[in-house]
């Protein structure tokens, strides 16, 4: 099977991920990574002597052998890699967000949506096997009509500061996946959405956020999410789930990123279902992306630009909302140094930055 020849730009912790998935994978032929700061280009060499790495992403475009570019620096960038990409004709897996301001994603859904080039977006819950068990037991109609989406998600980092200036809060550039994956569930567009936040250590920006809404067919939903939970404890944990009420029955899933847990609630079976988290999905992605390319065919769950570029919008909307219904501030920005000063020492920890040496 001819391999799909592939250049990955930005070797962060994304990258890292990515490289790692297609290296498993027969699918891919890495042939460039690219990164502007020499030690990640040092530890790319070493990850993978057979790509070329190079500090500038032009080489990457102008190679005609070059298939799929693979967005993974920050998001202020992306839209100008996305434009070089449609004009030297690569198709696209890109992060997300998918540019640094939403006027600039809307500038790229359409142009991607007008070109023929396959492009997608990392929006990892959509692949979670948690996740789709959970909506084929609400498609078997086991809960009735759905009805309520409750979502949380609260872990002690990333912290403020941390690599979050491009991608905006923590309820924007975290909490899009869970803005995305209860639109996923409802399949409605948002129609309202209220917020209350919280500047929690007195930083500038918040970094817990609730808000709750309706979609246009009707079912309401609440999202909770903030970095915020627990970063000075002895002993770390979170508190992560899903919480799916229909007019007949339930289904529910919570996890500790290593272990899945869903549990389904219905008019005719009962079920409790454990099985590995599996991370960030980045295999799946790829997996269907290499699929649709060879077979001509887009697979139906690929997420698209326009799905992030909605998801983006209304986390904006969110966080905007919420500086009208009074923003408190609690803490004090010497609890944030010692709370990042503590990160800069973990070796197991939650959304730890990866550092070249």
């Amino acid at each position: 099977m001819n391999k799909i020849k592939i250049g990955l730009i930005g070797f962060g912790r994304m990258g890292g991920f990515y490289l790692e998935e297609m290296q498993k994978s027969k699918q891919w032929d890495i042939a460039y990574i690219c990164d502007t700061n020499p030690k990640s280009r040092a530890k790319a060499a070493e990850l993978s002597p057979q790509s070329a790495i190079v500090a500038d992403e032009q080489v990457i475009f102008d190679d005609p052998e070059v298939q799929v570019v693979g967005l993974f620096s920050l998001a202020n960038a992306r839209k100008n890699q996305i434009e070089k990409a449609v004009t030297f004709g690569k198709h696209i897996i890109a992060e997300k967000p998918i540019s640094n301001s939403v006027d600039n994603e809307w500038t790229v859904v359409a142009m991607t949506e007008k070109s023929p080039l396959l492009s997608t977006v990392n929006l990892y819950l959509r692949s979670s096997w948690y996740h789709n068990t959970i909506k084929k037991f609400i498609s078997a109609e086991e809960i009735g009509e759905l009805a309520i989406i409750r979502v949380c998600h609260l872990t002690p980092g990333l912290a403020p500061g941390e690599g979050h200036e491009y991608e905006g809060p923590s309820f924007h550039d975290c909490g899009m996946h869970y803005v995305d994956i209860a639109r996923w569930y409802a399949e409605s567009e948002f129609k309202t959405g209220n917020s209350q936040a919280l500047r929690m250590w007195n930083y500038n920006d918040p970094w817990w956020l609730q808000c709750h809404g309706t979609f246009e067919n009707g079912v309401v939903f609440d999202i909770t999410q903030g970095h915020v939970y627990g970063q000075l404890s002895q002993t770390q944990t979170h508190n992560s789930y899903i919480d799916i009420i229909g007019t007949k029955g339930i289904a529910r899933m919570t996890h500790d990123f290593k272990t899945a847990v869903v549990e389904l609630h219905g008019i005719t079976q009962t079920h409790r279902i454990e099985a590995p988290f599996g991370g960030k999905n980045i295999d799946i992605l790829c997996k269907r992306f290499a699929d649709s390319l060879l077979s001509g065919e887009r697979h139906p769950d690929l997420p698209k630009m326009r799905d992030a570029a909605i998801a983006s919008e209304f986390a904006w909307h969110c966080l905007e909302n919420a500086k009208s219904n009074d923003l408190p501030a609690i803490g004090n920005l010497e609890t944030l140094e010692a709370i990042k000063e503590r990160r800069r020492t973990l070796n197991n920890g939650y959304g730890l930055i990866r550092v070249c040496p």
